[in-house]
């Protein structure tokens, strides 16, 4: 009894199966990619909650006071700028620096003054912003009824009409390919101002709609942060935090960082 013979792949076989998983690797690698940003945009809100936690433990410890931005105190570890961060203000209930960098925020990172000058030398990220004032169609220009601070000591809890709907922290990466310049330990770009709202995740460009900030904020023709799935993430006053829609924070004129809610409509 002869042996059978073996048939190999003729070069259509072969051919046909590469092009199956050639089309396989197309439609699952933009799966396998959306879950991992999941994943790195569940691992951001949990820094934020914790961020959130120690906002509200610092509110119990200094009688319902928010943190203070660019306020003077000396500096420390050999710092050379006597402006303290947010983020060195809430350290003591955190002690983590890594909690202050978003892990799909790949940006560079850089700062030539510090006000704690043991960051010198590592320059951790910071992904996140202390909301003050910022420039809205109400106000045509720098609203001073939005923010958690001035250029000083923090608003009190009791200021504040709705704690729960109230932006305090926000995501703000650097939104260029160029070096930033918000690390920890730094008062550069600790601070959300003016008109830093347009790096907020999902928003339009060019700018869309009759009240669309162009006139008063020029910045707004440059690109958004990436953000997770073009949203973002935000802690509010009372601590808490959760991930919103471009749409959901611009609308009614940034509402969600007013102090005391306008009774008026804007548009968006």
């Amino acid at each position: 009894m002869q042996p059978t013979k073996r048939r190999g792949f003729t070069l259509i076989e072969l051919l046909v199966v590469i092009a199956i998983i050639a089309i396989l690797a197309a439609i699952l690698f933009p799966v396998f990619a959306q879950a991992r940003e999941k994943a790195r945009g569940i691992a951001c809100i949990s820094n934020m909650k914790q961020m959130g936690t120690a906002l509200f433990m610092y509110n119990q410890d200094y009688d319902e006071k928010m943190p203070s931005a660019f306020i003077n105190v000396d500096p420390i570890n050999g710092g050379d700028v006597n402006v303290i961060p947010f983020d060195s203000q809430l350290m003591p209930y955190i002690k983590n620096v890594a909690v202050f960098a978003c892990p799909s925020d790949g940006n560079p990172h850089d700062s030539g003054n510090f006000w704690d000058g043991s960051y010198r030398k590592t320059k951790p990220k910071r992904s996140y912003g202390y909301v003050g004032h910022i420039n809205d169609i109400q106000a045509n220009g720098e609203d001073g009824n939005t923010g958690m601070s001035s250029w000083g000591q923090g608003n009190s809890l009791a200021a504040i009409d709705q704690p729960s709907d109230t932006v305090s922290i926000v995501e703000s990466w650097n939104t260029g390919s160029g070096t930033g310049d918000s690390v920890m330990g730094s008062p550069w770009g600790a601070l959300f101002t003016g008109c830093d709202t347009y790096k907020l995740a999902g928003r339009n460009v060019p700018a869309q709609g009759p009240a669309d900030l162009m006139s008063i904020c020029s910045n707004y023709n440059q690109p958004p942060m990436r953000g997770h799935t073009n949203q973002g993430n935000y802690i509010f006053a009372d601590g808490h935090a959760k991930i919103q829609r471009w749409g959901q924070i611009r609308t009614n004129d940034f509402k969600v960082f007013k102090l005391q809610k306008p009774t008026q409509n804007f548009s968006p």
